[in-house]
């Protein structure tokens, strides 16, 4: 049996007092922010909507637990639970007055959301089978559990530059997670001694990496000294400026691998002389024997059969199983009264079988364990009550996605909609399902990695696209490898979201023609399978423009058209940067397909492409927003060439742009390239504020204004006044980016917003970058903030 450190009672208390401090004052201060975040409470979507994101090491759960969790959720108004893909439960859709008394509850029964989130260590994952595979070296749960008693603990840990997320493997020729993580522990055995295979830097999101080997074994006695080591590494050389380059792979990226292990040797020595020694305890035996007989006689038939085949798999403790219990998105809906009995039915059930009888999966899923061949006719009418798809192929129900833009703030497309697209088409497909059981499909909604679209089969990621518009659109990546050569999927091309599914059944149809000559779907995908993705993405380029096909410019599950004023509310930059590298990319590959290209009209058409996507690529930089490709190009001149960012003698080969494509580039393909160079070395050259450094503007691109309010006009040093109303986002908050860039620190700028999107947005995306909204006041149909400048 084993305890976690729970969030302290003056910690929750502490949370009341500045929870209660911000709805008094409508304004979230930056101290309430940076309390809350490392309590495991996040801000959903949707404004003063919350959610308490629930600690579980190795996805462990007592059945009596969850079931508390259940009573709690329901007690307090929330209508969904949620698995994620670091083996936690989340409490959603919470008013921010329930979750004091939510943090009070949960400690009582023996679990905390302390350190689920924000810059310390994220919940330690831990193969989903450990403790009962009959392949695994040994079982990592006692490990991580030991280590997260120690690291919780320390305050240090709340002191990080970013966070620092780690990951046990209980199989050593299957790696998992323990390859992209920043502190990655596979389990291995060296003359008789239990230790461990260390890789360390690996992780997701932006310019991902596995992790780099730090030492093939290291004795068990060591597992604190190797993590402390690191946190301390971490927390003396992580970026504290850039939160967007504050992981340990950015440190790798700094100083070199070799420079990089040898840093962290040192600090490894230097914990040796300090940490304690890690000594397992006698663990609690796995399986209880129990005393069970059916309750009454129980038909199988077919159905039961096929569950049985691909949900139960037997374990290594003789007699015993476990079992995959789909949860489809990782979603618990409590309004549904009778899947909520269910469930309640079949926690009951299994907990006569003991504590150790249930996990949360990586893959957003609930599995049993320690469960009696004996039972699994009764189990399984249970399980059915729950999930009535309970025993269709496991591919269907088992495609994992993050929360997406539904509730996440960081969110560009709708992740689960698409992944229901995504089951749909492959249910109705005439594809083999039972032979791709082992397949994994990922889906990010945006570019970090919390879908891990990284470490999948056939992984996607939200980004924005645009035709005459932007619509949602996917990176698509291949054939990750999670063996004991960890290997990252390959991003292989963009997609638009609506033609996600036609493509993955495509694809998956094309490797099953040919399943027999390759021992699995990233053997194929590695080799002609890379070949037949790309040819279909090629098919899938062209997207109809907004008046031809409407469709496109739906996200699934929408009943808007796609606006980035509808994704990322507290990250406008996001999508904004996404924008960006949208032109960016399609710089190169114009740039690449002109290596090879040999037809003249083409090479023509080529070049005219490069010049509008240089002119376009950093217009939403200064707040100028073409309405048609003319005015791309004028903007360009007059916001670029004109202000100086970039020189005049690229004017020419702007302004024939500007009169259409079918007039010769050709001549001009040099200049042409050395206008894209230029533009790029611009946006290399940009800051966070938006503005070009090393760059001499002809004239202040911003025009200082004098700060007013509705009733008067200020004469004050240091405030300054935009009015923003009737502009729309993202341009509201990049104008509001770009003047608080001519302002010093504790300067006031004074905006007016208008009602709904704008007033949701921007306020939260200021916040974001760390600045202070000192007031936020409705007048008539718009709203009056003050910023402080960090």
């Amino acid at each position: 049996m084993y305890k976690l450190p729970l969030a302290l009672g003056e910690d929750i208390a502490k949370f009341g007092n500045l929870a209660k401090e911000y709805q008094a004052k409508k304004i979230e201060t930056v101290q309430f922010k940076a309390f809350r975040v490392p309590m495991g409470i996040y801000e959903q979507r949707k404004d003063e909507v919350y959610m308490s994101r629930i600690r579980t090491t190795g996805g462990v759960i007592f059945p009596e637990q969850l079931l508390q969790i259940m009573d709690i959720a329901q007690k307090h108004q929330s209508d969904l639970l949620h698995i994620t893909t670091r083996q936690e439960i989340q409490i959603q859709n919470l008013n921010l007055d329930e979750v004091e008394p939510i943090l009070n509850e949960l400690q009582e029964i023996g679990l905390a959301t302390k350190g689920g989130g924000g810059n310390t260590v994220r919940n330690i994952l831990v193969s989903s089978n450990s403790g009962i595979s009959k392949d695994e070296v040994f079982d990592t749960t006692p490990y991580a559990m030991a280590l997260t008693t120690k690291l919780i603990a320390e305050p240090d840990s709340y002191l990080l530059p970013r966070k620092m997320k780690i990951a046990f493997s209980s199989d050593d020729k299957q790696i998992d997670y323990a390859g992209i993580n920043d502190l990655g522990l596979v389990a291995k055995i060296q003359n008789g001694q239990r230790g461990f295979r260390v890789y360390v830097g690996g992780g997701g999101g932006s310019k991902p990496s596995v992790g780099w080997l730090f030492s093939d074994f290291i004795p068990e006695n060591e597992l604190f000294v190797v993590a402390e080591a690191l946190k301390k590494m971490f927390s003396d050389h992580g970026n504290r400026k850039n939160k967007h380059k504050a992981r340990i792979r950015y440190i790798f990226y700094r100083l070199g691998e070799e420079e990089t292990i040898k840093l962290i040797k040192g600090y490894y020595e230097d914990a040796k002389k300090t940490t304690p020694a890690f000594v397992l305890e006698k663990q609690a035996v796995e399986t209880q024997p129990v005393n069970y007989t059916l309750s009454a006689a129980i038909a199988t038939d077919t159905e039961y059969e096929n569950w049985k085949k691909r949900y139960v798999t037997a374990q290594k403790q003789d007699g015993y199983s476990s079992i995959l219990v789909p949860i489809v998105l990782g979603n618990l809906p409590l309004t549904d009264n009778k899947k909520v009995a269910g469930l309640k039915d079949l926690l009951q059930f299994i907990s006569r079988f003991g504590k150790h009888t249930l996990r949360f999966t990586t893959g957003q899923n609930i599995q049993l364990r320690n469960i009696p061949a004996v039972a699994l006719p009764e189990l399984y009418q249970l399980i059915k009550e729950v999930v009535p798809d309970s025993s269709i192929p496991l591919l269907a129900n088992n495609i994992v996605a993050c929360t997406g833009a539904d509730t996440c703030r960081l969110g560009i497309g709708l992740s689960k909609g698409l992944a229901t697209a995504i089951r749909r088409e492959l249910l109705r497909s005439s594809l083999n399902l039972d032979k791709l059981a082992d397949v994994s499909i990922h889906i990010s909604g945006c570019p970090n990695s919390c879908g891990q679209q990284l470490w999948a089969d056939i992984g996607f990621s939200g980004k924005i696209l645009r035709t005459n518009r932007i619509y949602p659109g996917y990176q698509v990546y291949l054939a990750a490898g999670r063996s004991d050569s960890p290997r990252l999927a390959t991003p292989v091309g963009n997609i638009s979201a609506r033609d996600v599914p036609r493509f993955v059944v495509r694809l998956l149809t094309a490797y099953q023609s040919v399943q027999s000559q390759y021992t699995s779907l990233a053997a194929y995908l590695e080799k002609e399978g890379r070949v037949e993705a790309e040819k279909l993405l090629a098919e899938y380029l062209n997207v109809p423009l907004f008046e031809e096909d409407k469709n496109y410019y739906f996200d699934w599950g929408a009943d808007t058209v796609f606006s980035i004023v509808e994704r990322g509310a507290a990250e406008c930059s996001a999508g904004l940067f996404d924008m960006i590298d949208l032109d960016l990319n399609f710089i190169n590959s114009y740039k690449q397909s002109l290596e090879t290209e040999t037809g003249p009209q083409k090479i023509n058409n080529l070049l005219y492409e490069t010049v509008y996507s240089a002119s376009r690529m950093l217009l939403i930089t200064r707040g100028a927003e073409p309405k048609t490709v003319e005015d791309t190009f004028t903007l360009f001149i007059q916001n670029f060439i004109e202000f100086g960012f970039v020189e005049e003698k690229f004017r020419a080969a702007v302004e024939l742009a500007r009169k259409g494509k079918d007039v010769d580039f050709i001549s001009r393909k040099e200049e042409i390239y050395a206008l894209a160079d230029a533009v790029i070395e611009l946006y290399r050259n940009m800051d966070d504020s938006l503005q070009f450094k090393n760059v001499q503007a002809k004239v202040a691109p911003i025009k200082e204004e004098t700060l007013v309010t509705a009733e008067k006009p200020s004469t004050e040093v240091g405030k300054k006044f935009k009015d923003l109303r009737g502009v729309a986002c993202p341009m509201n908050f990049v104008q509001t980016k770009i003047q608080l860039s001519t302002m010093q620190s504790g300067d006031e700028l004074e905006i007016f917003l208008d009602d709904g999107q704008p007033i949701n947005n921007v306020p939260g995306s200021v916040r974001g970058e760390g600045h202070t909204i000192l007031k936020q006041t409705q007048t008539g149909d718009y709203w009056q903030v003050v910023i402080k400048k960090k």
